[in-house]
């Protein structure tokens, strides 16, 4: 054990910063819009794969929805799973509310266009899109899988809700309703962004 240094994911916040300003806000916002000036923006990242969960994000937005929360979610990404994360978006009818943009070359404007960052995956590593979202101070919400408390300090730098999807709609719906928590969130992330 002597011989072995833990190195994690080295990230560069001056290099997330310079690129998510590469693209105007102005051009982010159509492709991103809100259905109302109250709606909050979603975002999720990653590839379209059993892991990332994304195929129950349409209920878990239809969830939300029915609890009287004004939003719109975007996917960004790609992958074998895009067919079937697209059939539950129809079978929920929540066209107008789970949009996918697909591949995107630089992903950081769209991180700063949205008002939180959530990854519900069933499991993961540590994900570095989580990272990066921290990064460009979002607030973050991920599911509690097994490796959730090694990436973020719940309430503190982030949020973690059950994965089930009634009861993952339920902590984000409480997550958005507390904007105490958000803002101090967001504080907590731009004094500690190294």
């Amino acid at each position: 054990k002597n011989r072995i240094v833990e190195i994690e994911n080295i990230l560069s916040p001056q290099f997330i910063h310079k690129r998510a300003n590469e693209i105007p806000q102005e051009k982010i916002a159509k492709e991103m819009s809100q259905s109302s000036q109250d709606a909050l923006i979603l975002l999720s990242i990653g590839r379209f794969m059993e892991a990332k969960n994304f195929d129950n994000i349409p209920t878990i937005c239809k969830n939300l929805l029915s609890l009287g929360h004004s939003i719109k979610w975007y996917l960004i990404g790609y992958g074998i799973d895009e067919t079937l994360i697209r059939k539950r978006i129809q079978e929920e009818q929540m066209e107008n509310y789970v949009i996918i943009l697909g591949k995107k070359e630089n992903p950081y404007p769209y991180i700063k266009r949205c008002n939180i960052y959530v990854q519900p995956s069933r499991y993961e590593g540590k994900s570095i899109t989580v990272r990066e979202a921290q990064i460009l101070h979002k607030p973050v919400i991920i599911t509690n899988y097994p490796t959730a408390n090694s990436q973020i300090k719940h309430e503190i730098d982030g949020y973690i809700v059950p994965l089930s999807n009634k009861e993952c709609a339920e902590g984000i719906g409480n997550f958005i309703q507390n904007k105490h928590l958000q803002q101090n969130i967001i504080s907590y992330l731009q004094q500690h962004e190294s």
